[in-house]
């Protein structure tokens, strides 16, 4: 059947071609139907039928709303673009996704309304969806069962997802609602324990009281009958409290606050990562991962030689069991915060990406601008030094030039991903703002260079004095062979600086060497400075 519906919708075009011209057929964004819109009727009664029972089985089930659009073309539209321009028009607008295919050159392209759009989480969902279903596009143009078959694979992976999503949310709802009976059940023994351990220090105060109360009115007797005050070491006063029992459950106590605070930080992480592996991708939360499986056995360790505590009457054991519990969560408790850290600023960098990326075009426009000046800056100050003196700067336009074409080249990555692969958006911004400060440096270098000719002679002094002074304090105070090859360097470019200076041969090149190599001494020379 769909062999026959190919062949006659061919027919019809070269009838329509032979008669007057090729036709149009170009498909303006439309208002959907429910969940299948096939205005043409490419698709058969059967496979709609299936697509609208699909769609309708995940609105009943979790309210999402999904309508799919096959159609021949996108009017020479981005695809996105026109399923964007559709869902405007559709009642998938707020909460609704909606799924279109050109059936002519085997395209598709998804789109979320705007409430489903203000989380972070769906646009990989969506793209997920739509490469798993591109793959059931084998021929160019698609037959009604490919492009059938593609829109419901989309459709079913969206199912997966949020059957996912749905068991995760009631694991992860047991597993807080277990844990609330459980720290309930904690709470409740760790008061009964407390009002017992309140009760015998209580008991040990009375009798401290009684005691010492006793000795005294002994005491007060003698002294009324005549009789000299006695030591008797039966009855010298005891302690009021015992101080090792008193610490033992002071620090008992204190590990048990902790670990409620670490399971408290373990949850919260947890939840944190599982957003973070759907947000980056489970290779970027790996190493999150594994700090997390490390603060969880961490927090299992602790409760166990918590237990230990609540059996042993031995004080000083106590003690030693809770210092092993803090200790154990100061080890690995920090590392999964700093995890959390982490990916809180990579997604702060994320939500900046488009005002980043605006600010890193202008400053290519800022750049391609200071590289002509710098081409005319150069001519100039050409007719007033010799060559030899500007060896350094001659590369320098054409430096700054490779520098912002690779700019450029990186910023219209960054702006094809920046709505799909957020990942990959802030590789390439990272690469286009690394290469503009390198094109900024080759151009200053050149607008710079007049200033620096004209007093070179002092300034080439300065610095290698400046040099010299590092040099000798660097051997002062650090014997060792440590910095052999940077003290080797400071050498040769003291020589470099001193035969500019005699012979005028390349003082700028000379000049920025000298300065490069400070910069590092300096570097190291601060801390030894400090340890002596």
């Amino acid at each position: 059947m769909s062999q026959i519906r190919r062949l006659g919708f061919a027919s019809i075009m070269m009838v329509a071609m032979l008669v007057g011209g090729a036709p149009a057929y170009a498909t303006e964004p439309l208002t959907t139907s429910g969940h299948v819109t096939d205005p043409d009727g490419f698709l058969s009664d059967d496979e709609r039928a299936r697509l609208e029972s699909d769609a309708e089985s995940l609105r009943s089930t979790y309210g999402a709303i999904i309508d799919a659009v096959v159609v021949p073309n996108f009017s020479d539209q981005e695809p996105s673009v026109w399923c964007q321009n559709t869902l405007e028009r559709s009642r998938t607008a707020e909460k609704g996704i909606l799924y279109v295919v050109s059936y002519e050159d085997g395209t598709n392209a998804s789109c979320a309304g705007v409430e489903l759009a203000k989380d972070s989480s769906t646009r990989p969902m969506l793209d997920g969806a739509l490469r798993i279903a591109h793959k059931d596009h084998k021929t160019t143009p698609l037959t009604p069962e490919e492009a059938a078959a593609g829109s419901r694979t989309f459709i079913i992976s969206l199912r997966s997802d949020y059957d996912f999503r749905a068991r995760n949310a009631a694991e992860n709802s047991k597993r807080r609602q277990e844990e609330e009976k459980r720290r309930e059940a904690q709470k409740k023994e760790e008061e009964k324990r407390n009002r017992g351990a309140n009760i015998i220090i209580s008991a040990v105060i009375v009798i401290a009281i009684v005691s010492n109360l006793w000795v005294w009115i002994r005491k007060q007797r003698e002294y009324e009958y005549g009789e000299p005050p006695t030591v008797d070491v039966d009855t010298e006063p005891t302690p009021f409290v015992d101080t090792v029992r008193r610490d033992a459950l002071r620090a008992a106590a204190e590990a048990r606050r902790r670990l409620s605070e670490a399971e408290e930080q373990v949850r919260a992480a947890e939840e944190d990562w599982n957003f973070a592996r759907a947000q980056f991708g489970s290779a970027a939360a790996e190493e999150y991962e594994r700090r997390l499986e490390a603060a969880k056995t961490a927090v299992a360790r602790g409760l166990d030689t918590h237990k230990q505590i609540e059996q042993t009457p031995d004080s000083h054991a106590k003690r030693r069991l809770a210092t092993t519990i803090t200790e154990d969560l100061d080890k690995n408790l920090p590392p999964l915060q700093d995890a959390r850290k982490e990916f809180a600023a990579q997604r702060e960098k994320r939500s900046s990406l488009p005002t980043q990326l605006a600010d890193a075009r202008e400053r290519l426009v800022e750049e391609l601008a200071d590289l002509e000046r710098s081409k005319e800056e150069l001519s100039s100050i050409a007719g007033l030094y010799p060559e030899s003196m500007l060896a350094s700067l001659q590369d320098n336009p054409q430096r700054a030039e490779q520098l912002l074409e690779s700019a450029r080249t990186a910023l219209e990555t960054a702006g094809a991903h920046l709505d799909t692969d957020a990942t990959r958006a802030a590789s390439a911004l990272d690469t286009a703002q690394r290469a503009l400060t390198m094109a900024n440096a080759q151009t200053d270098a050149i607008f710079s260079a007049k200033t620096d000719l004209d007093e070179f002679r002092k300034r080439l002094t300065v610095s290698i004095g400046s040099v010299s002074a590092a040099l000798s304090d660097i051997k002062q105070h650090d014997s060792s062979d440590a910095f052999s090859p940077l003290l080797d360097e400071a050498d040769a470019a003291i020589a470099r600086g001193q035969r500019a200076l005699v012979s005028d041969e390349d003082p700028l090149g000379a000049l920025e060497n000298l300065r490069d190599v400070e910069l590092r001494m300096d570097a190291i020379l601060a801390p030894l400075m400090t340890q002596k």
